[in-house]
């Protein structure tokens, strides 16, 4: 399995996540997934079809290893319950909730007894979803988010088996960790690829 980019800290294959995860080797999960909301990404459409696949997957990991992290605003009742959940707080927000005012906070599940968060909201009122060196993906989550994820995790290496734009990875290399990215979309690894050259710590 070749990967489609590799530094000393990260990994990154162009492959759909149910293919290649068993022939991986990490300690820790932590992934933003597909929602199945009918969104349309490059290539790939987030329908109710693929939530199923995505959610087989999800359901599986985070089983299996003892810290795991899932963002997952849509579909949240469908995954199993989690040890805890922390709350990412974004009064910034100009996205529209369902029920007609703004979403302004996402929760953040929490898997396995190895957390060590000092407080479990994280304020983030710049906080625009997107970010110039994730131009190109619809919906990039903010750095400092993973940044603070993974800080408060045990040491060990990540892979977000729904990559996207590569903010994992990035959190991750920035905090000296090794990671393992897997993502469906090659022109998504592109950008994650390209973030990853950068050897200086973004702010």
């Amino acid at each position: 399995m070749k990967p489609y980019y590799q530094d000393n800290h990260v990994t990154i294959y162009n492959a759909k996540s149910d293919c290649v995860l068993e022939e991986l080797r990490f300690d820790i999960v932590v992934t933003d997934p597909p929602y199945g909301v009918d969104f349309k990404y490059n290539n790939f459409v987030d329908d109710n079809e693929s939530w199923v696949l995505t959610k087989s997957i999800v359901c599986a990991l985070v089983k299996q290893y003892p810290a795991a992290v899932c963002m997952s605003f849509a579909r949240l009742w469908e995954l199993p319950p989690a040890k805890w959940a922390a709350c990412w707080f974004k009064p910034g927000s100009v996205r529209r909730s369902k029920i007609g005012g703004w979403s302004t906070w996402e929760p953040v599940l929490l898997y396995g007894n190895v957390w060590k968060i000092a407080n479990d909201m994280l304020r983030l009122p710049d906080c625009a979803n997107h970010t110039p060196e994730a131009a190109g993906h619809p919906c990039p989550k903010p750095l400092r988010l993973f940044k603070w994820l993974l800080s408060g995790c045990q040491e060990g290496i990540v892979c977000d088996p729904f990559m996207g734009s590569g903010t994992t990875l990035r959190a991750a290399k920035d905090l000296n960790r090794k990671a393992i990215g897997v993502e469906i979309e090659e022109k998504y690894c592109e950008i994650a690829a390209n973030r990853m050259c950068q050897e200086v710590l973004e702010l």
